[in-house]
């Protein structure tokens, strides 16, 4: 679990960096269309491949298309337009608020308990966040505001999806459900094709660029998105979400590998708030979970 949930975070740490430049160099219509055609291709080829049964009971599957209408239509359409208007940095502080949201979800619809503990140490490990990206610039990037907004419902459709796929993962494994989320999301927005100058002439799409799409594609939504799914179905969903949270320590350490950036005083106090936040929630103990009126609801596949 924790080998899945490393490989996902150092993934993922890439995504926003690379995402604002594919954005800035053709746009994040064209990105988004891109990305989840070439990456529902790859899901649908490996699906293919390694035989999986596409039984799907109706209730799932109209859990499936929520999901994938919260993946790829919001989340992704959010947090592409919003980070064309806004900075890598701001996505990355937005997103670590992904295990607040997530925790007060869970506790709600999936009934996990020991919240309050859970609590401080997501507060502690957004601390430490907060201080890490005002050491990397972000107190000089605050003009930013529609931009944060679109990322900031792009969380929240996130967070939704992050608690709304456990129980399907009780039922099916996570490339089957990661697969058919992204397909699902693709279809929808497939329309989007017709738009006059959606896409640009492929040929005049700069290699940088379409290496941007493919990891993103491949990289990010082939790979990393099962690897968040492989964790949800094994672990509680406040315990994997505020695993994202590292990911700034991980996008500083590639920097420094990269660029040769230094680490700063800030750099280290912010990097042991956010692990010793991390820690606490992952080695907290899970009490039996209590279903809530809400745990029923979703458990029945109401939504």
């Amino acid at each position: 679990m924790g080998l899945a949930l490393g490989l996902n975070q150092v993934l993922s740490s890439l995504t926003h960096i690379i995402a604002k430049g594919a954005t800035t160099a053709i746009g994040p219509l064209p990105v988004a269309l891109l990305r989840f055609t070439i990456a529902s291709s790859a899901l649908l080829l490996n699906q293919r491949i390694r035989g999986a049964a596409a039984s799907i009971a109706p209730a799932d599957r109209r859990r499936l298309l929520l999901l994938g209408f919260l993946v790829v239509p919001i989340n992704q359409g959010f947090f592409l337009f919003g980070l064309a208007r806004s900075t890598a940095s701001h996505a990355s502080l937005l997103y670590a608020l992904t295990p607040l949201v997530v925790l007060l979800l869970a506790g709600r619809m999936l009934g996990e308990r020991a919240l309050w503990g859970k609590l401080a140490g997501t507060l502690v490990a957004f601390a430490g966040v907060v201080i890490i990206l005002f050491e990397r610039g972000l107190r000089h990037e605050m003009g930013v505001l529609v931009g944060d907004i679109l990322i900031l419902i792009a969380v929240f459709a996130w967070s939704a999806y992050t608690v709304l796929a456990k129980p399907l993962l009780e039922r099916h494994d996570a490339m089957t459900v990661t697969t058919w989320v992204i397909v699902s999301g693709t279809l929808m927005t497939l329309p989007a094709y017709l738009i006059p100058g959606a896409v640009p002439p492929l040929p005049t799409i700069p290699r940088p660029v379409w290496g941007g799409i493919l990891y993103l594609a491949i990289g990010t939504s082939v790979i990393a998105y099962p690897l968040y799914m492989y964790a949800l179905r094994h672990l509680e969903a406040s315990k994997v979400a505020i695993t994202t949270n590292v990911q700034p320590i991980l996008t500083a350490i590639l920097s420094w590998a990269i660029f040769g950036e230094r680490f700063t005083p800030g750099f280290v106090i912010g990097a042991v708030l956010v692990l010793a936040g991390v820690t606490w929630v992952e080695t907290r103990k899970s009490p039996a979970l209590m279903p809530t009126e809400g745990a029923v609801a979703v458990e029945g596949g109401s939504a």
